[in-house]
């Protein structure tokens, strides 16, 4: 999963913006109902399915309450600090993207995820690895090809939508998911990871986060025909 290619990054990457702890409170939170949790802007308690906020310039998420999500959560709100994650998931089975293009991307992983960041000003590559997210260079142009190929793409939400690439052995999969699932599948390989070859547990938990995305996206094909759900 490891590579030389890019930066690894333990606190500020996207996808690995939280420490260690958060990262397995964060991992945690999808697998189990937690007791008790509240608002981390107004401390309201939460019920398990809640809203999540991110935190620009950090690119850390928040778990907030429905009401702190609309204050807070659309541009230019909150002093545009914050951003709504949205919940759409979608699937991509008309995705062209040729095994050169993908080469070309020099991703060291068989998975990645690419979103534009608004602080950076520029469209970004992490894929996970056992050190966190680590950022890859990624080609303008490269990007745009995909983008000419793909009109979906021109429906991303800055900063909190993601293209999620898998290509793990056989599969060929794209996505556009939240941002916070890419956290949540750098959370569970950065947790999971054992040896040189990551083990059977992570093996097992990967498996299992596509299946999870699956079974929530619908299908899309060369052009959304949706806005992402708020």
């Amino acid at each position: 999963m490891s590579g030389t290619n890019g930066q690894a990054d333990g606190s500020a990457a996207a996808g690995d913006g939280l420490p260690l702890p958060g990262l397995r409170r964060f991992t945690r939170e999808r697998q189990t109902s937690p007791a008790l949790e509240h608002c981390e802007m107004c401390s309201e308690p939460l019920a398990p399915d809640h809203r999540h906020l991110l935190e620009l310039n950090t690119r850390r998420i928040l778990c907030t309450c429905d009401a702190c999500s609309l204050l807070f959560g659309y541009p230019g709100s909150g002093g545009g600090k914050y951003r709504a994650i949205p919940r759409r998931y979608l699937v991509l089975p008309d995705f062209q993207m040729t095994d050169e293009q993908w080469d070309e991307l020099m991703i060291p992983v068989n998975m990645v995820y690419i979103f534009h960041s608004t602080p950076a000003k520029r469209v970004i590559a992490f894929y996970p690895s056992p050190a966190g997210a680590t950022e890859s260079s990624l080609d303008l142009q490269s990007w745009e090809v995909l983008v000419r190929n793909n009109p979906v793409l021109n429906e991303l939400e800055p900063d909190v939508e993601a293209l999620l690439i898998n290509r793990v052995r056989t599969d060929r999969e794209y996505f556009i998911v939240p941002i916070d699932a890419c956290y949540q599948l750098v959370g569970l390989i950065r947790l999971s990871w054992k040896g040189l070859g990551g083990g059977e547990e992570v093996w097992k938990g990967i498996k299992d986060f596509f299946a999870d995305i699956r079974a929530k996206s619908r299908p899309v094909g060369g052009d959304a025909d949706a806005r992402p759900e708020l």
